[in-house]
């Protein structure tokens, strides 16, 4: 029997009884109570969508790719071919894919990447989806067939170990992968802008496959592709500069961080994360924001009641050493004229645009590669615009706020200290 879900951005989404049994389990219904982007809903009050969802939305993106991919003339054979010699065909592959694509978000925290501060150094969210799929197995491998999981694991973890399962790696967690696809679509809906928005149709139409460099198959993109895959760059940069690090979203994220610092010890192992959702943690804000002796009360405080810093410098979006300097300057010398009645904050907001290979300009990045006139051309060689657009930006930015939070910070002050913070600049070094 094939069940369906209508979706607020693909349509009807299509899944399998094997499928709705694993939606039905409880470790999947908790990502029904954590939201996707944490609290952008306070500046974008359309954004309270989650990761159940966004999930959903993963595993019907994946989908089309690989069923496009293995529609391509002769790209069949190639895949199957592939994935024969670990024993497995294109229906087991494509089972497997979208288990994957499925599970992949399992081990967010509450607030999603907002709750992330109490993971171990080195540790992301994706090594708590890992331990919670390996929990699992025992249900996993009986539902589907002995093994399962240990290819599921593959793909989510960091590096894949078996050449032949990159494609569908590459699919999942790659530089135009169907995670990607899928959240700048649904964040930009649900946030009302229109900056996620890009051809994506065009973009799946265009995915082919190569032969890896060290064996299996590397996704690919035909040259009548590229406009769609540089929308989708571009995509990524405006959502992370207009939303994802807007400047009062990143103020309530060094809020919501720092009071998760007393959830240290909660989580004694990754499995424990099931245990918790957002109604958890707003439930604790709140107690925590009415008891003036808890050690995180102001952070509780502003959360709940919206009480966040005003911020009165911000450099640009592409910072360099120098920029970052004088922005610690101006934050040291104005923190030592106002510490006494006003609180500073200085927040470091670094993000990634794109990781593909610039011939000349470093030796790091994917080699990804576009497919013109049947030869295999480098992607930042056949695009002008992804060759010179920056891999990153940086930007910082400074906060204040009264100590005092039963007072209001002056507006006219603000724009003074906004005034003596440029004053500053001129003078550090």
């Amino acid at each position: 029997m094939v069940n369906k879900i209508r979706d607020s951005v693909h349509g009807f989404i299509y899944f399998s009884d094997k499928e709705k049994e694993i939606i039905d389990w409880p470790e999947f219904q908790r990502l029904r109570y954590i939201k996707q982007l944490a609290l952008t809903n306070y500046v974008y009050p359309g954004a309270v969508h989650t990761r159940f969802e966004h999930s959903l939305g993963v595993m019907e993106m994946s989908s089309r790719m690989f069923d496009r991919l293995c529609s391509k003339p002769g790209a069949y054979e190639i895949i199957d071919k592939s994935l024969s010699k670990i024993d497995l065909n294109v229906d087991k592959a494509k089972e497997i894919l979208r288990l994957a694509s499925l599970m992949h978000d399992m081990g967010h925290l509450p607030f999603s990447h907002g709750g992330e501060a109490i993971i171990p150094q080195g540790k992301k969210h994706e090594d708590i989806s890992i331990s919670i799929i390996e929990y699992l197995r025992p249900k996993l491998d009986k539902l589907y067939f002995e093994g399962v999981t240990k290819f599921v694991v593959q793909l989510i973890q960091k590096e894949v170990s078996i050449p032949e399962l990159k494609l569908l790696k590459d699919i999942i967690s790659g530089s135009i992968d169907a995670d990607r696809m899928d959240y700048l679509l649904r964040d930009s809906h649900h946030c009302g802008v229109d900056y996620g928005y890009f051809d994506h149709k065009r973009l799946i139409e265009s995915l082919t496959v190569i032969e890896g460099i060290n064996g299996g198959l590397d996704l690919a993109i035909e040259h009548g592709g590229i406009h769609a895959l540089e929308a989708l760059i571009l995509a990524r940069y405006y959502m992370f500069t207009q939303v994802y690090y807007h400047r009062t979203r990143r103020i309530y994220d060094y809020y919501l961080k720092r009071y998760m610092e007393s959830w240290k010890g909660k989580i004694d192992n990754f499995i424990n994360v099931t245990k918790y959702d957002d109604i958890s943690l707003i439930n604790e804000l709140r107690k925590s924001s009415q008891d003036t002796n808890d050690a995180y009360f102001s952070y509780a405080y502003r959360i709940c009641n919206r009480r966040h810093h005003s911020m009165i410098y911000e450099t640009s979006e592409f910072t360099d050493g120098i920029d970052r300097r004088k922005a610690e300057g101006i934050f040291k010398r104005m923190s030592n004229i106002y510490s006494d009645d006003y609180d500073l904050v200085i927040d470091h907001g670094k993000g990634s645009i794109h990781k593909f290979f610039v011939e000349g300009k470093d030796d790091a990045g994917e080699e990804f590669y576009v497919i013109r006139n049947n030869r295999e051309c480098l992607l930042t060689k056949e695009s002008h615009i992804v060759r010179e657009m920056p891999k990153q930006f940086y930007v910082v930015r400074i906060y204040i706020d009264t100590k005092d939070m039963s007072k209001e910070i002056d507006k006219k002050f603000v724009s003074e200290l906004r005034q003596e913070a440029l004053k500053i600049e001129k003078e550090v070094r």
